[in-house]
């Protein structure tokens, strides 16, 4: 099984984050795809909502967990993180000054107690909306039709 990359690219920091729409989508889901049972159920969902849209936050929220799931996932001491972070444009969805269309992807690693037993691809259409202060913010998911 091949761990996490210990190597971080530099991210923009602050408001140049929210300058750009691939910026601010890779670190909303970097946000998202980091769990650890340690933490609150949907511990996730909390900090990568300051990367979106509060409609996308709720959406994201309906498909959280549980209390099932999350019992479950403390049980089990279930763990993910995710690298090779990318957000690249839709090349079927149109784009424009205030609206963007991006594919995001990672590589997540699942540990159980400390010790990873799977790697798995993530992918997220996601449109991507400039705000009226100028801050992008990552919207919902774009499902093809």
């Amino acid at each position: 099984m091949v761990p996490l990359s210990t190597v971080e690219t530099p991210r923009p920091g602050g408001l140049a984050l929210f300058a750009d729409p691939a910026a601010v989508s890779t670190e909303w889901l970097r946000a998202w795809c980091t769990l650890d049972w340690r933490e609150p159920m949907n511990g996730n969902l909390d900090r990568a909502a300051r990367y979106q849209t509060p409609s996308a936050a709720k959406a994201d929220r309906r498909e959280g967990d549980t209390e099932d799931t999350y019992r479950s996932m403390r049980e089990q001491q279930l763990s993910s993180g995710c690298d090779e972070v990318t957000a690249t444009p839709s090349p079927e969805a149109p784009q424009s000054a205030d609206v963007a269309y991006l594919v995001l992807s990672a590589r997540r690693v699942n540990s159980a107690a400390g010790v990873a037993f799977e790697i798995e691809q993530i992918r997220s259409v996601r449109r991507v909306l400039r705000q009226t202060d100028g801050r992008w913010l990552v919207d919902t998911r774009v499902e093809a039709g």
